[in-house]
C-alpha cells in the first residue's frame, strides 16, 4: 500500500508544482518531504490499525476476556521477568531482588516449560502483587506462543470464575486434543471456592487452599502443561515452596507431579525508563518532557509502589496531581478521583450535572463494590448484573444511565454484560474505604483474617494504622496445672507506638524514654493510662468505651494500699465493643501462637534472636516494631520490646479448667508480660509471668490492644 501511495503522490506532485511554475529541483525535494511524512503517517496509522485488529480477534477468542483488558494488557508490554524465589520489595528499585537473578519469563516457558517432555512436571505456578501484571503477563504469554507456533500446538487462556471446573471438563471432553494442549488459567486468587463460606466448612485457610488446588490439579491432569497465575498471598505460609500435588507421573515409579513456583519480578530503573520514553517520546521538552518529568519524579519519590507495571499504566492520572504519594491508598485515592472526574467530564457540560455526576457515580461505586463482596460471599461472582445496578440507582435516586455507569478504567461489562471492576485492587480500596469508616465493617474483614481481601488489609492499615490487628480463633491451651480455653478475639499485630499515642492522646507520655521514635512501642505507660487509652481511642472511632473509670471512687479490690498511690475504681462496661487491654490468657494464647501454635519458647521461635529485642541485642533502648520476625499468628515483639500490661489481677492459677478467665477479682499487682529490652532471655520467654502496682511506669513498660468479637 505504502508504494501504490508514493507512486501516486511521485506521478501527480510534480505536474502541480511544475503548472505553479515551480523548478523541477525544487519539486523533486518537496515531492521527497511529502513522501517521507506520508508513508511515517500511513505506517503509524497501518501499525495501530493493525494492533486494533489482532485485539479484536484475540477477544473473540479470548472468550472470557473483554477487549478493554485485552488493549490494556498489549498497549506497552514491559517484557515481564520472572525469578526462583520471593522478591522483596525494598524502598529503593535498585536495592530490590539484588541478589536474585532474574530472566525473561515468556521466553522461558515458551523454549524450556512448554517444550512437551513426558518425563518433566507439567505444572507451574506464577506469583505476584498485586498490579504486578499477572494477567497482563498471562495474555502476553498467550499472544507471543500463538505468533510462533500458530496451531502446532494448541494453547487455552481461561480466567478463574465459578464456572471454571465446567469449562476445563468441556475441553477434556476431547482427549486426544487436550493431551496437545496448553492450558493458561489466570487470576486463581479471584476463584471463589477459596472463600471461607458462610456455614463453617471445618477447614482451615490453608486447608481449604490445598482442597481447592488438588481439585483443579485433578480437572487438568491431561494437558500437556499448566499454568496457573495467582497472587503471592494466597500460598500461606509457604511461598517459596514447591507444591506435590496427589497426581500421580506416568509412570507408577515416578513419584507425583508438583506444582513449580515462578515470581513475576518488580520492574526495574532501565524499565520504568523504557516505559516512560514509550508512553511520553524521547524528548525531554515540549508538553510531553514535562508530563515526563513529573512521572520520574513520581516513580523515585515512592519506589516501592512504582514496581507495579499497573501503577505505571496509570500515572497519567497522577501526573497533574502535584503530589508526593508515599502510600498506595493515596496512589489509588487519587486514580479513582480522576477516573470519576474523567467520566463526569466526558458526559456533562454544566457545572451543576457534573458535580452531581461525579458524587452519583463515586457512590454508586462505593455501594457496587458492597454487593460484589456480599456476591463474593455467596459463592457468586464478583460482579453484579444490570438489573441489580438499575435497582440501586432507583433506589438510592443516583442519576445514571447505564451506559454512563462503566467507565474504561473503573467499571466495566464482563462478556456476560455483567458490570465488574476493571481490578480487582480498584474493588478492595472501595471496600477498605467503606471499613476505614465503618469500624463494624473492618471486624469483619478481620474475622476472615482478611482472606482473599490482602488489599484490603494493605489499604486500611496504611490509612489507619492501630487498624492493622490480628484474628485469633478461639481454642485450648495448657497453663501448668490448668486448661484454658478462649473464644475468638482481636489483638494488636504490634505493641501501641510513640506516634498512635500521640495521634490519639494529644502528647506524648510524661518522662517518655525514647522520644522522637515514632515506630518504637510507647513506654513509661502506668495501667491506669493504657486503660484512659483504650477509650481514648475507642471514642475516635465511634466505639462504646470498654471501662468505667471513677476517679473519685478507690478500687475496693485493690489490695495494694501501701504502693499505688493511684487506686482509682476501674470496672467493665458489658455491653461495650470498644478497645481494651488483652487478658493474661489472651495475651500468652497468642503468643504462643494460637490454633497455629509450634511449641516455641518464644513468640515465634526457640531462638531468641530471631524475635526479640532484650539485653543481649537492643543496645540498651527499645527499637521499631515490626523488624523481627513474626509468630505462627503474624504477630511481632510479643517477646522483648517492652513489656506489656495484661488487664489481670497477678494471681496463682489454680488447678480447674477455665473458660475466658478474667483473672483474679482482687490483688495488689497488675500483670505484664513478655519481657523488654533490658531484661534477660528468660523473662522474655512465653510462660514466664512478672507483675508491679497499676501505678508503676517505667521505659520498659508499654502495652498492645486487643477486642472482642
Amino acid at each position: 500500500m505504502n508504494n501504490i501511495i508514493e507512486a501516486i503522490l511521485k506521478f501527480v506532485l510534480p505536474s502541480a508544482f511544475l503548472a505553479w511554475g515551480v523548478s523541477n529541483d525544487v519539486t523533486t525535494s518537496i515531492v521527497a518531504v511529502i513522501v517521507a511524512v506520508a508513508n511515517y503517517f500511513l505506517i503509524d496509522y497501518y501499525k495501530i490499525w493493525s494492533e486494533q485488529r489482532k485485539n479484536v480477534k484475540l477477544a473473540k477468542v479470548l472468550t472470557k476476556f473483554d477487549l478493554s483488558k485485552i488493549e490494556s494488557a498489549r498497549k506497552i508490554f514491559i517484557q515481564t521477568r520472572g525469578q526462583d524465589k520471593s522478591p522483596t520489595f525494598e524502598d529503593e528499585i535498585r536495592e530490590s531482588n539484588k541478589l536474585i537473578g532474574s530472566y525473561e519469563l515468556i521466553p522461558w516457558f515458551i523454549n524450556i516449560a512448554f517444550d512437551g517432555k513426558k518425563d518433566k512436571d507439567k505444572f507451574y505456578l506464577v506469583l505476584a502483587d498485586s498490579g504486578m501484571g499477572k494477567t497482563t503477563f498471562m495474555i502476553n504469554l498467550y499472544v507471543q506462543y500463538v505468533s510462533k507456533f500458530g496451531d502446532k500446538h494448541k494453547i487455552r487462556l481461561i480466567p478463574f470464575n465459578e464456572d471454571i471446573l465446567q469449562d476445563i471438563d468441556e475441553l477434556n471432553k476431547k482427549p486426544d486434543e487436550v493431551r496437545d494442549t496448553i492450558l493458561l488459567l489466570d487470576a486463581f486468587d479471584e476463584y471463589n471456592a477459596l472463600n471461607p463460606p458462610k456455614q463453617s466448612d471445618g477447614l482451615s485457610d490453608e486447608e481449604r487452599f490445598n482442597k481447592v488446588i488438588h481439585d483443579i490439579a485433578k480437572h487438568t491432569k491431561n494437558f500437556r502443561e499448566v499454568v496457573i497465575s495467582s497472587r503471592t498471598q494466597f500460598f500461606p505460609g509457604k511461598e517459596n515452596s514447591v507444591y506435590e500435588l496427589n497426581i500421580k507421573k506416568h509412570g507408577q515409579d515416578e513419584g507425583y507431579h508438583k506444582l513449580f513456583p515462578k515470581y513475576i519480578s518488580p520492574v526495574n530503573e532501565a524499565e520504568i525508563e523504557w516505559y516512560l520514553k514509550k508512553k511520553y517520546g524521547r524528548f525531554n521538552f515540549g508538553e510531553n518532557g514535562r508530563k515526563k518529568r513529573i512521572a520520574k519524579s513520581i516513580v523515585y519519590a515512592a519506589p516501592k509502589l512504582m514496581v507495579r507495571p499497573m501503577l505505571l499504566a496509570y500515572i497519567d492520572y497522577l501526573v497533574d496531581t502535584n503530589q508526593t504519594f508515599t502510600s498506595t491508598y493515596q496512589i489509588y485515592e487519587t486514580l479513582v478521583e480522576k477516573w470519576i472526574e474523567r467520566e463526569a467530564i466526558k458526559r456533562k457540560h454544566e457545572n451543576t450535572g457534573l458535580k452531581k455526576f461525579k458524587t452519583d457515580l463515586y457512590a454508586f461505586s462505593q455501594k457496587t463494590a458492597l454487593i460484589i463482596y456480599e456476591n463474593i460471599q455467596q459463592k457468586s461472582t464478583a460482579s453484579i448484573d444490570k438489573d441489580t445496578a438499575i435497582q440501586l440507582c432507583t433506589k438510592e435516586n443516583y442519576d445514571l444511565q447505564d451506559y454512563e455507569i462503566t467507565g474504561q478504567s473503573l467499571l466495566n461489562r464482563d462478556i456476560n454484560h455483567n458490570w465488574k471492576f476493571a481490578h480487582k485492587s480498584i474493588l478492595e480500596y472501595f471496600l477498605a474505604k467503606h471499613a476505614t469508616e465503618n469500624f463494624d465493617y473492618f471486624i469483619e474483614f478481620a474475622k476472615t483474617n482478611f482472606v482473599g481481601m490482602d488489599m484490603v488489609k494493605a489499604f486500611c492499615t496504611e490509612k489507619v494504622p492501630y487498624w492493622d490487628i490480628i484474628y485469633v480463633k478461639g481454642g485450648t491451651f495448657k497453663r501448668e496445672n490448668q486448661s484454658v480455653s478462649l473464644s475468638d478475639y482481636l489483638i494488636g499485630k504490634y505493641p501501641v507506638t510513640q506516634k498512635l499515642w500521640r495521634e490519639t492522646m494529644g502528647k506524648d507520655p510524661d518522662g517518655l524514654g525514647f522520644k522522637g521514635q515514632d515506630n518504637n512501642p510507647v513506654e513509661r505507660i502506668n495501667w491506669y493510662e493504657a486503660i484512659e487509652f483504650c477509650n481514648k481511642l475507642s471514642e475516635t472511632k465511634g466505639l462504646k468505651a470498654y471501662y468505667r473509670i471513677d476517679k473519685n471512687a478507690k478500687d475496693p479490690n485493690n489490695k495494694n494500699n501501701e504502693y499505688d498511690k493511684l487506686r482509682y475504681l476501674v470496672t467493665i462496661n458489658k455491653n461495650a465493643n470498644g478497645f481494651r487491654l488483652p487478658t493474661e490468657a489472651e495475651w500468652e494464647f497468642a503468643a504462643r501462637g494460637g490454633t497455629q501454635s509450634k511449641g516455641y519458647k518464644y513468640a515465634g521461635s526457640n531462638n531468641i534472636d530471631e524475635v526479640a529485642w532484650y539485653e543481649k541485642n537492643s543496645k540498651k533502648a527499645t527499637q521499631p516494631v515490626g523488624l523481627l520476625k513474626q509468630n505462627e499468628l503474624g504477630i511481632y515483639d510479643m517477646s522483648g520490646n517492652v513489656w506489656e500490661w495484661c488487664y489481670d489481677w497477678y494471681d496463682g492459677y489454680g488447678s480447674q479448667d477455665v473458660n475466658n478467665p478474667q483473672g483474679a477479682e482482687t490483688g495488689s499487682f497488675r500483670v505484664f508480660r513478655g519481657g523488654s529490652w533490658y531484661s534477660s532471655a528468660d523473662y522474655c520467654s512465653v510462660a514466664f509471668r512478672y507483675c508491679n502496682q497499676a501505678d508503676y511506669r517505667y521505659d520498659f513498660i508499654g502495652f498492645r490492644i486487643a477486642l472482642s468479637l
